[in-house]
């Protein structure tokens, strides 16, 4: 395991270290995808979390999530409408057919991206 020296400030006296997020814009700015993966590791891997943050990775690790998995909702999404052709002349049925898609996609990520 690694040991992180830090500056440490001093508030009715405990000592917190002085942590600065790199990137902390581009993180408020993540897609779904790559925002579904920051708050997985923050409540369910918080030690890979702090590792993540710790070494200035979190932002580039997930900012490579949410690219792949956007390019493989999109090919999930794509391949279920094909092999589930959408009606022309029934508005809702369309919709309802878009959103079931959708969902299969999120699901499909989720599980195989996200949660890993």
């Amino acid at each position: 395991m690694a040991k992180f020296k830090f500056e440490y400030t001093e508030i009715d006296g405990l000592l917190y270290p002085n942590i600065e997020i790199d990137g902390k814009a581009e993180l408020d700015n993540l897609g779904k995808y790559g925002r579904l993966r920051l708050n997985y590791l923050r409540e369910q891997k918080p030690g890979m979390y702090r590792e993540l943050l710790l070494t200035g990775k979190l932002l580039e690790h997930c900012m490579s999530i949410e690219k792949v998995a956007f390019e493989m909702a999109e090919c999930i999404r794509a391949d279920y409408l094909k092999a589930h052709p959408m009606p022309e002349d029934d508005t809702m049925e369309r919709i309802r057919c878009s959103e079931l898609a959708q969902e299969i996609a999120d699901e499909f990520v989720f599980y195989d991206l996200i949660s890993r």
